[in-house]
Formats: structure tokens, sequence, C-alpha cells
């Protein structure tokens, strides 16, 4: 993995994001280490002007990780870590090792990173309350985008004979998610104006901040460029 990032960075490539299908389990046994490590060996890579992450489990963000991300200077300030629900119940039918507390209590030494999630509505034992505590959980989290994904039956699971949450709920109950997203990251938009960050210009016309956060800027794709918040759109942050 080291030797990849290393010879992505000598050909050009400013940015990074390091990805697989369970990203927090990652082990080099020969070399002895973990993520966090490989975090910061990559981070420390000359040339290289930003490292990411594509995904984790909240499980995995612990402290070590944490302080890798936070001493490494390449990393930007963005986690994305799938929630699926904030309700307890409906987490143990998902079977998922983690509670809608320990999601809290493990994010909040990042609460001033921008946080992304995804979410599932409408499982079999979703009920408004138990959608009402999601939308709390991501609220109280401070995560902006959520990825909403609706419920349907998938063969082999325990759950694909059960698709018991109407159509017409689903839709609504993914409509007001999506709204709260869209509510977050206007905010967090709005607070970039008369501000300053750095733009990696990754196609015409577009480009995404330390932060993830989207910019509309004219400058050549592939360039870092610096730049200042003087209005939001529907599409992101206008730069001056």
């Amino acid at each position: 993995m080291l030797a990849e990032a290393r010879r992505r960075v000598a050909q050009g490539h400013r940015e990074l994001v390091l990805t697989g299908i369970n990203l927090g389990c990652y082990r080099d046994r020969e070399a002895g280490y973990k993520l966090p490590r490989l975090v910061r060996e990559v981070g420390a890579i000359p040339g290289l002007a930003r490292l990411r992450l594509s995904s984790i489990e909240v499980n995995h963000v612990d402290t070590e990780l944490v302080r890798a991300l936070r001493e490494t200077p390449a990393v930007g300030m963005h986690l994305h870590v799938p929630l699926q629900s904030g309700d307890d119940g409906v987490l143990r039918d998902m079977a998922r090792r983690y509670s809608a507390s320990t999601f809290l209590r493990r994010l909040e030494p990042l609460a001033d990173f921008n946080l992304t999630t995804d979410a599932i509505v409408g499982f079999p034992t979703e009920t408004e309350d138990a959608f009402g505590r999601t939308l709390n959980v991501i609220d109280n989290a401070g995560i902006t985008k959520v990825h909403v994904f609706p419920y349907s039956p998938r063969p082999g699971t325990v759950t694909a004979e059960r698709d018991t949450v109407p159509p017409a709920v689903k839709k609504e109950r993914s409509a007001r998610l999506r709204a709260a997203s869209a509510d977050a990251c206007r905010k967090r938009w709005d607070a970039k104006v008369g501000s300053d960050d750095v733009v990696l210009v990754d196609r015409p016309g577009r480009g995404y901040g330390d932060d993830y956060s989207p910019w509309l800027v004219e400058a050549p794709v592939g360039e870092l460029v610096r730049v200042r918040g003087a209005a939001v759109s529907e599409e992101g942050i206008l730069a001056a």
C-alpha cells in the first residue's frame, strides 16, 4: 500500500484516498502496523497535498486513529462514517456492532470535521419513533451529507421476506432525511463565506475544499488554489 502511494504521488497525483472493503481492519503483518501508522506514513510522502479516508466503521474510530488524523497535516478534515440507523433496536436487528451512544461518543473528538454518513430508511423494524432517533443522532453528531438508502429486501438475509414499511412511508422519511442533510450542508457552507480555503479542482468549474465541501471555482483541473468564500448556491460555495 505504501509503495503504491509513493508511486502515485511520483506520477503527479496531489490527493490520495485510502480505501478498502473494511478499511479500519487494515494490517501490514510483515511491517507490524495498522491503519493509523499507514495514515501517518502516507501523509508524510513528499509532494502529497491531501489525504483522505474513503469510509470507516465507527468502531474503528479509536483514540489512535483520531490522533493520526489530527497530527498528519496532509489529512483533510472530512470523515465518512456509516450510521445506518440511530435507533439501538434497529441497529441490533441489522446486526450492527455499535449503539447510537457509541456512534456519538466515538465521533465527538472529531466534532470540527465535516462528518458524512449513510442511513437506511424503512428497515422492517423501523417505527416512526425509531426514525426520529435517527434524525436526532445525525443532528447531535453534527453530520452534514447523508446518503439515504430506502430499505429493500435482499435475498439470503434474515429480513429477506419482510418489508413491512409501506413505500409511501419510506419515501416520506427519505425526503425528510435528505432535507435535514441539505440544511446541515447549507449551514456549513454559509459559515465559509468570508473565510479562506484551499480547493483541489477536480473538474471544470468545481472542486473540493480541505473538509470536502464543494466549491465553484474557475481554475485549471488538477490545481490546488487558495480561495475565499463569496456566497453560497444550491451546488456549493462560490469562490471570490
